[in-house]
């Protein structure tokens, strides 16, 4: 009898103590618990995109009982520095957001998770994103990111300005912008095009991003297939820079000395026919009394449609330890967070998932339907370390191009100079 009662003490202890255990899964300890898994995300979304994100986040964790997402909004002055820190030491959240024109930051350095894998197991319809975004997200074949939104350029155009000039339709090529730019001049007083072109706190940086703009208008890049030179000095670039040079100083459709705030602020007010900018502004005129606008893609002003475009792209960042159930769950929060972007559409920006664009929610919002084709002719900037200086750099010598109406060839042969001295020292 005692060998029984101590064999059932001993089967009840191991069961005890099995109960009680601590699960170590990949080195790291977690609770034997039962509970949902916890997504944690950093968000850099502030102000009005913040409180749409958050909206969205509390939907997830509503529909997902299985999953928690847990965020902690970092300022963006320090998200980058942040962020990077952490991807260093292996120890960011399960999901982050990297714009795309930084993931060249990042990608190399293999701190980012390569999803096709997960995305094939997880039968993820990558065919449901337009692809220009999605492409943008690509290195070396692999995916290290999807796209959340496409911010592109695009035009905004006062209907009641247009009414009283008799502008009925919608510019398209250079030469209807500038005529119905200056037809609104003459009958009303207004400015014809708002369009910033001199250094404030933005370096006139609406210049850099319609120069790129109008070159892949007419099929070519700002650089070379490698990135390696400027590609810009030829007769794409010469069309491209006399547009900026003579809408200012030729058909005086846009003030010289312009800065952004000013082109904002008289599009704003009813004081502007036409604006050029992205799609963040257009909460900013729907606030506007009295604002009767429309907004579309930017104008294939130059040849086919092509607009500088930037994203926000969601990514999971590699870890000590890779947990299969973490990653599946960080996952499930990306590719709902992109099935859901009619909620995101309300801070202004595009849509990745053509599934989106057709819904209910999205086609009743106002303006976003309009300019919502523009994601497929978004151009990403170029893959180089040194765009961010080039885009400085071309952003001062364009402005100096506008206001001292420079000659052409001359300007973009200077251009072409500092670029390429730029490329050479990385």
């Amino acid at each position: 009898m005692k060998k029984v009662h101590g064999s059932r003490l001993i089967a009840l202890a191991v069961i005890a103590a099995l109960c009680a255990a601590t699960v170590y899964a990949g080195g790291k300890k977690e609770e034997a618990s039962k509970g949902p898994i916890e997504v944690s995300f950093w968000s850099l979304f502030t102000g009005g995109d913040g409180e749409f994100f958050d909206a969205m986040v509390k939907e997830f964790n509503r529909t997902h009982p299985e999953i928690v997402a847990k965020t902690d909004t970092v300022k963006f002055d320090n998200y980058y520095t942040k962020l990077t820190t952490a991807l260093s030491a292996k120890n960011a959240p399960d999901v982050v957001v990297v714009h795309q024109s930084n993931l060249l930051r990042y990608v190399p350095k293999g701190v980012l998770y390569p999803l096709d894998d997960l995305l094939g197991k997880m039968k993820a319809p990558l065919g449901d994103f337009v692809e220009a975004p999605l492409a943008a997200c690509r290195f070396d074949g692999k995916l290290y990111s999807l796209p959340l939104d496409v911010h592109a350029l695009i035009m905004f155009y006062n209907n009641d300005l247009f009414s009283k000039a008799g502008v009925s339709k919608v510019p398209q090529t250079a030469d209807e912008v500038l005529a119905a730019a200056q037809a609104v001049q003459t009958a009303t007083g207004a400015m014809g095009l708002s369009v910033d072109n001199t250094t404030a706190k933005y370096k006139a940086y609406t210049l850099t991003r319609l120069f790129m703009s109008m070159l892949e208008q007419q099929g070519v890049s700002i650089l070379s297939s490698d990135n390696k030179k400027a590609n810009f000095n030829n007769k794409a670039g010469e069309q491209a820079l006399k547009l900026l040079i003579d809408s200012v100083n030729e058909y005086k459709v846009t003030p010289s000395g312009l800065d952004y705030d000013g082109a904002m602020n008289a599009f704003k007010l009813g004081k502007a026919a036409m604006h050029f900018n992205g799609v963040w502004a257009t909460g900013a005129f729907e606030k506007q009394a009295g604002l009767n606008f429309t907004a579309v893609p930017l104008p294939p002003m130059l040849g086919k449609s092509a607009a500088w475009a930037g994203s926000h792209t969601l990514a999971i960042p590699v870890q000590g330890e890779m947990n299969p159930k973490k990653l599946e769950a960080a996952m499930t929060f990306i590719l709902w967070m992109t099935e859901h972007g009619e909620m995101w559409a309300k801070a202004g920006h595009i849509p990745t998932r053509k599934s989106v664009t057709s819904k209910a929610e999205f086609t009743s919002l106002p303006h976003r339907k309009d300019y919502a084709a523009a994601a497929a002719a978004a151009v990403a900037p170029p893959r180089t370390p040194a765009w961010d200086e080039i885009y400085t750099n071309l952003s001062d010598m364009l402005e100096a191009s506008v206001a001292k109406n420079k000659d052409v060839k001359s300007a973009l042969s200077e251009m072409e100079t500092a670029v390429n001295k730029i490329i050479s020292s990385y």
